[in-house]
């Protein structure tokens, strides 16, 4: 003890101490903007081209820190509580961004009752330099802590200096138009907001996170007004239902793509043979589904689907179920109006995503998790410990065959679930070779067709278990979204089947925002919505829409307006950066404040 006596009494130390504080912001600052960047150039040039929005984040870096400094009063404690958490949120944004291209959002502290199950889809280790950032860190608060820096207040002064930080910080931010002011000066701008990569890359972490906090209230769009809404859902009225009353299996494959799309890839055999057959059915309608994620967020487009409403009226990296408090009208009501029993299956969680208090306001009469599955009738699993998309199709079997009255049955798969670490050779049954990818890469490519193999296997089972049924039944099959494979989409990079290097044009987006989808049924279906078998392109709010016309079920007010939509935009959304025409502006005008409507009021 003594000689750290005697080492707090070196003055110079002290003053060295003392001086290294001004430059602790701006650590904490480039951690999080390198991480943000990805690399040492795309920093520096971050900092030459954004000098405005660069120099916003570190005044913010300054002033986070000096009212932790001014609470905790030692340095060594400041200084661990701003570093600390400057990596942790540069280390959890670096890994988004890897596996899904998402960045940290706002929204994404709320998750952190979810932390366990988000950890478990990760892969890989830390991230370049966070090893060596945060021994920098450590060491830095050792040192301070030695030298016992600690601001010289006295109680009084302290509480004075600590409350007019604290006050004057409430007033600048005391209202998202001040706020909004404040951004602008420094051109941080909210149009950013409509394209999250952008916003991330334009703005720096801190500066779009800042406005991402900002926008986190729904906010209305463009030209809503109640009375818009219910002049807009007057002009429509229902349709009833026509024909037989189908039994509805809807299953959302987890991370289901064709890969064979990729170039320079050459499989052991063909993993998607049962999909090929089916496409060539006469009553198989199939093509493109533009969603709203990829590698992960699967609760984005699974929420478009059965509501038909669209998540780009909340927060971006919201949870749509969080805003669904009482009953919501939805594709699932719809049935349930109709007389149906609807169920929901997925062998995860109940709670992860909300899904257990939000599923019986969309209609759901039931909804089977892992637990509740696993006692009807035990689940069986992967080598990659998911349960396997055979014995989730045992179970809708089961139920169905169960079930007196006309059902819709709801399914979501985990199988193939990233993250898509190397597998033991003695549990690949479908080798991938190609002389453009990485051995890593190859490595995840590999593990993924695995699963896509046993997707496609569940698909051609559930289509053979339709075929023998009785009762007419359609099934409705698609992929959330694409898998990352491979940090920053690295496989798809390495391939050539798109640079990733250029995102934000509608011709990349268009390859990294789409995934397969099939209706199939054992009796002819209409064409409804869709000009030929093959080929159809639309956006999920309109994926049930087009199985009601295909099965002649009853229609909404709602869903003959999206049919109107369709007619204009057929696909759309934000993340697509696409260039609307005025008339597709206005459907998608149409779609949003109707989604606002209904989750705000």
């Amino acid at each position: 003890m003594k000689y750290v006596h005697r080492l707090r009494a070196v003055k110079p130390l002290r003053w060295a101490g003392w001086a290294s504080l001004p430059l602790f912001p701006l650590f904490c600052c480039m951690v999080l903007e390198y991480y943000n960047a990805g690399d040492l150039a795309a920093l520096a040039a971050f900092w030459r081209l954004h000098t405005p929005q660069a120099v916003f984040g570190l005044l913010v870096s300054c002033v986070l820190f000096a009212l932790v400094l001014l609470l905790v009063r030692r340095a060594a404690a400041a200084c661990a509580l701003t570093g600390g958490a400057s990596l942790l949120i540069a280390f959890i944004h670096s890994m988004k961004l890897a596996l899904n291209g998402d960045p940290f959002f706002p929204k994404d502290v709320l998750m952190a009752g979810e932390a366990g199950s988000l950890l478990s889809f990760l892969s890989g280790g830390l991230p370049k330099y966070m090893a060596l950032a945060a021994l920098l860190l450590a060491l830095w608060c050792a040192v301070l802590a030695l030298l016992g820096l600690r601001l010289p207040l006295r109680r009084t002064d302290h509480l004075f200096w600590t409350a007019s930080a604290l006050s004057l910080s409430v007033v600048l931010c005391s209202s998202p138009a001040r706020v909004t002011r404040l951004l602008e000066r420094f051109s941080i701008y909210t149009e950013f907001t409509m394209l999250q990569s952008l916003n991330y890359e334009e703005n720096g972490f801190l500066g779009a996170f800042i406005l991402n906090l900002n926008n986190m209230h729904l906010q209305p769009p463009g030209g809503y007004s109640r009375d818009y809404v219910e002049r807009l859902l007057d002009r429509y009225e229902a349709v009833p239902a026509a024909g037989e009353a189908f039994d509805v299996i809807l299953v959302l494959s987890e991370s289901f793509c064709d890969l064979r799309e990729l170039p320079g890839l050459t499989f052991s055999r063909n993993p998607l043979p049962r999909y090929d057959e089916l496409l060539r059915r006469d009553n198989c309608y199939s093509g493109t589904l533009y969603t709203n994620a990829v590698g992960g967020g699967t609760v984005r487009p699974e929420f478009e689907v059965l509501t038909g409403l669209s998540t780009e009226v909340l927060p971006d990296g919201a949870t749509p179920y969080e805003y669904v408090d009482g009953p919501l009208e939805s594709y699932v009501s719809n049935y349930k109006d109709a007389g149906y029993r609807a169920v929901a299956l997925h062998p995860y969680e109940p709670s992860f995503y909300a899904r257990n208090s939000a599923y019986p306001h969309l209609g759901f009469d039931v909804f089977y998790s892992h637990d509740e599955l696993y006692a009807i009738r035990p689940l069986e699993y992967s080598s990659r410990g998911y349960p396997t998309d055979d014995s989730l199709a045992d179970h809708i079997q089961l139920l169905l065959d169960g079930a007196e009255e006309p059902t819709l049955l709801f399914a979501i798969t985990m199988q193939n679930h990233q993250p898509f670490s190397p597998m033991p050779q003695e549990d690949i049954t479908l080798t991938v070779s190609s002389d453009r990818l990485s051995q890593e890469n190859l490595d995840a490519v590999t593990t993924y067709v695995q699963g896509l193999a046993a997707a496609d296997q569940m698909l051609g089972r559930l289509a053979d278990y339709i075929d023998r049924r009785a009762r007419p039944t359609v099934l409705i099959f698609f992929g959330d979204h694409k898998p990352t494979l491979g940090a920053n989409f690295a496989a798809y990079e390495e391939s050539g089947y798109f640079s990733a290097s250029d995102p934000f044009t509608f011709a990349v987006r268009s390859k990294i925002y789409t995934t397969p989808f099939l209706i199939y049924a054992n009796r002819a279906l209409d064409p409804g919505l869709f000009p030929q078998n093959t080929g159809n392109q639309l956006s999920t709010v309109y994926l049930m829409d087009a199985a009601a016309l295909c099965t002649g079920f009853q229609r909404t007010p709602y869903m003959e307006l999206l049919l109107d939509c369709f007619q204009k935009a057929p696909f759309y959304n934000k993340r697509l950066a696409m260039e609307l025409t005025p008339e597709q502006e206005e459907a998608v005008r149409a779609i949003h404040s109707v989604s606002y409507y209904r989750l705000s009021e």
